[in-house]
């Protein structure tokens, strides 16, 4: 049975692990925490390549429990004024009542879609195994090092581990991820009664975000369960399954030596001339979910010799936040998990099913960097 060593643990590597050992493959999982991190719990979007992809990878219970916990759908996106007056307003999804398939936009809630993805992976996932590098075998395998001195073979080695990808900093060191200037300050405030109250009407049927003449930008967007997690006969014990409201300020400073607190303080000074209740909204967030984090793209890559090692999502074409990110990842999950099944039931060498997704992969991945630099409103 070949195996596949995935580094890093978001959402595209245990998609991948999933798809993976469904067509045959002996997989193990590496992630550098030490576990599921609740800071990493966010309202997210994904387009219908990426939810096919979670179709086709996880086992149907998985999927049918990723679709019940996503997000109630809105219908649009809208524009907002300082004053919480709508500049604009665009219906995205006319029946949101409409049967969630395979092939919907569905947003989600990124700590419970990682906890269902990781599910029922069992020893295939080690927590607290940090990567360190690699090296190419003369039978075309691949050694994994890991901290603490040990080491992994495999036939594959794939690269999950986000922006600052060690496996891409090792086998493409010209591959570049550059700072845009612009860092995201974002948060979760709890939907309690009060704050449902002073919510735009707007962030709670869809997304919206408010914008100011001088580049200030403020997205917002609410997140509802369909149904609570807990509910669910899933055997997870899921930590926060509170609706909630996202909001995310976009400055051109870095606040990254600040804690949440003097975060707090630092974008309600930031929106004073805004309406009060969006700095009331600020300040009832969950101080535990409020993070400080550069945004960054990838510059285009050329294609590479294939090998035993590849990528996938934000290791090789990471790009700034604009709803596409996540779907693009899981795209590359499903893709590659098709391309090397396919290998392995042909008898062909798997790095030509590498070479194959890569192809494709360079294209719409970069294809879609290119796409979230583009002005959007």
């Amino acid at each position: 049975m070949p195996r596949v060593i995935i580094v890093g643990g978001g959402l595209a590597g245990p998609c991948l692990a999933h798809g993976l050992r469904g067509a045959g493959f002996e997989v193990a999982l590496h992630e550098r925490d030490e576990g599921l991190s609740r800071g990493q719990g966010y309202r997210i979007h994904i387009d219908p390549v990426g939810t096919r992809a979670l179709y086709e990878c996880l086992p149907p219970h998985l999927y049918s429990m990723a679709i019940d916990t996503s997000c109630v759908a809105g219908t649009s996106v809208t524009m907002l004024s300082g004053s919480l007056d709508v500049v604009n307003r665009f219906v995205v999804n006319p029946d949101p009542g409409a049967p969630v398939t395979p092939d919907s936009d569905i947003s989600v809630d990124r700590l419970t879609l990682r906890q269902i993805l990781l599910a029922e992976l069992g020893d295939a996932v080690r927590f607290g195994s940090e990567f360190t590098r690699f090296d190419l075998l003369p039978d075309g395998r691949v050694r994994a090092h890991f901290a603490g001195g040990a080491s992994e073979d495999a036939d594959i080695l794939v690269a999950a581990d986000g922006p600052s990808s060690r496996v891409r900093r090792q086998l493409l060191p010209d591959a570049s991820v550059v700072r845009t200037g612009t860092w995201a300050v974002f948060g979760k405030t709890p939907l309690t009664p009060d704050a449902e109250a002073i919510t735009p009407p707007a962030a709670l049927d869809g997304f919206s975000a408010v914008i100011a003449p001088d580049g200030r930008f403020m997205p917002l967007a609410g997140h509802r369960f369909r149904k609570d997690p807990n509910s669910l006969a899933s055997g997870l014990d899921f930590p926060d399954t509170r609706d909630y409201l996202m909001w995310v300020l976009a400055i051109q400073e870095d606040l990254s030596g600040l804690g949440p607190a003097a975060l707090l303080d630092a974008v309600e000074d930031r929106i004073s001339d805004w309406h009060p209740d969006l700095r009331r909204l600020v300040r009832l967030s969950d101080p535990e979910t409020v993070r400080v984090t550069p945004l960054r793209t990838a510059e285009p890559v050329d294609p590479w010799p294939s090998g035993p090692v590849t990528f996938v999502g934000d290791a090789i074409h990471c790009m700034i936040p604009a709803g596409s990110g996540a779907g693009v990842a899981l795209r590359d999950a499903g893709l590659l998990s098709t391309e090397l099944g396919a290998a392995l039931r042909d008898g062909s060498p798997l790095v030509e099913a590498i070479a194959r997704y890569e192809r494709q992969m360079l294209i719409y991945g970069f294809e879609a960097v290119a796409a979230s630099l583009r002005p959007r409103f």
